[in-house]
């Protein structure tokens, strides 16, 4: 737990406090994906290490397609700078390398940018179920090992709401659930049942993720899973309940799948033409489907030139997918419409509970003073209201004699500022529109 990290009332803290430091799969190329990396192993060190540098409340959201910590700071400019620190340290990347590929987003944008990650707005697949997972993963683990607190709950509890709301209202996840039925019609269409079949899962991308487990669901025979990194594929491969190899085991691995799902995204072939028509011979020639779900992809387009291989890209099941580009994308502005809302509701109620405390100052200081002029008064109305008044007044009456003074004047900026707020405070005549109104 992060000394001094809560408050007694979670809604006073500055908005700027709260930033979202990472890279995704559009911003940063796959080594730095790569070694950014943090499985749940070793999720725990990694929080460890913000802990003691005491940065604030944290959360590390890490998968194949992004790494990033959603920090609440206790200073957020040592918080944004020792957090790039502790990340360059951690993947073994030079520090100005790491930063031009690092997206920093603080105050409305954080709380926006992690509003539309647990609402599956920021996916590689627009209203993909499995980052929501991801999101409410990265949580708890967090919040078991103590290093978040009532402020960035208020955030995630938010940030779950919203979630909801969008997938609810927008039926924004139908797109994903259609891409995923799209490929087990073609592994259908082109095997008969799929539970004779084994599925290579190659790349732990969150879309492949989804579309293996679809296909478990449906009576997938065998799973296996690679990956360039072992902990990833271990990591896919303990949600779906499969086997992982090495990625070194490709070639055997392609020779025995009927069905090849590549989700890594390595801006390089995974399979180029070549691999694909040694799998074939060491198959006899039996068919295999392969589907590229990477963007870019993992498969060289040229294995299409191959009869024994069936492939599909991802362009492809969208088309299968009974559902047009722009239904998605109108349910797409929709679900960035709600996110909005909710982004500006969530800073207005933290805006007013800032507020309770000094309302309940004043309260009490005007409650004081009038038990202090009916004890002065001796049940004399007319002097208590006289003497309210006029105590009331006073203090306010002499902050605006000392403004007028330290400002040179009436018609500084200072004194306007300080005019408007007595007209929004109570219910007087704006002097400014009376002149206005005047001319």
């Amino acid at each position: 737990m992060t000394d001094g990290a809560f408050r007694d009332d979670a809604g006073d803290w500055p908005l700027d406090r709260l930033m979202v430091i990472g890279t995704n799969h559009r911003r940063s190329g796959e080594e730095t994906r790569d070694r950014l990396f943090i499985d749940e192993v070793r999720l725990p060190q990694f929080l460890s290490v913000i802990a003691q540098a005491r940065l604030g409340q944290a959360v590390v959201v890490s998968t194949c397609n992004r790494t990033e910590v959603h920090l609440l700071a206790e200073d957020a400019t040592r918080g944004r700078e020792k957090l790039i620190d502790l990340l360059a340290l951690w993947a073994d990347i030079d520090r100005d390398q790491l930063a031009a590929e690092l997206y920093i987003r603080s105050g409305r944008e954080a709380l926006r940018h992690v509003f539309a990650v647990a609402a599956s707005l920021d996916s590689l697949v627009i209203g993909e179920p499995e980052v929501f997972g991801q999101v409410k993963d990265a949580h708890r683990i967090a919040r078991h090992h103590q290093i978040t607190g009532r402020e960035l709950e208020l955030v995630y509890q938010a940030a779950y709401a919203i979630a909801k709301k969008v997938r609810s209202q927008t039926g924004i996840g139908q797109g994903a659930v259609s891409i995923a039925a799209a490929a087990q019609s073609v592994a259908r269409d082109l095997h008969g049942d799929i539970a004779n079949c084994t599925l290579l899962v190659a790349g732990a991308g969150d879309l492949g993720e989804l579309i293996a487990a679809s296909l478990a669901e449906r009576g997938m025979g065998r799973i296996m899973v690679t990956d360039r990194l072992a902990a990833r594929a271990r990591l896919v491969a303990r949600r779906l309940d499969c086997h992982w190899s090495d990625i070194g085991d490709l070639d055997r691995l392609l020779a025995e799948a009927d069905i090849v799902l590549t989700a890594g995204g390595s801006r390089r072939y995974m399979i180029d033409h070549a691999r694909a028509q040694d799998a074939v011979k060491r198959r006899r020639y039996r068919p295999i489907l392969m589907i590229d779900t990477a963007v870019p992809g993992d498969i060289d387009p040229q294995v299409d030139d191959i009869a024994e291989v069936f492939f599909y890209r991802l362009g492809d099941l969208e088309k299968i997918a009974a559902e047009g580009r722009d239904g998605r994308q109108e349910k797409a502005d929709q679900a960035w419409a709600l996110i909005d809302e909710e982004v500006d509701h969530f800073v207005k109620v933290r805006a007013q509970r800032a507020a309770v405390p000094a309302l309940a100052g004043l309260r009490q200081h005007f409650e004081a003073v009038r038990t202090e002029v009916l004890h002065e008064s001796h049940g004399d109305a007319d002097k208590a209201t006289r003497l309210l008044v006029n105590r009331l007044l006073h203090a306010p009456t002499q902050a605006l004699k000392d403004l007028a003074a330290t400002t040179e004047g009436a018609g500084t900026v200072e004194w306007l500022k300080a005019q408007k707020l007595l007209v929004r405070l109570f219910p007087l005549d704006d002097p400014a529109q009376d002149k206005e109104n005047k001319e």
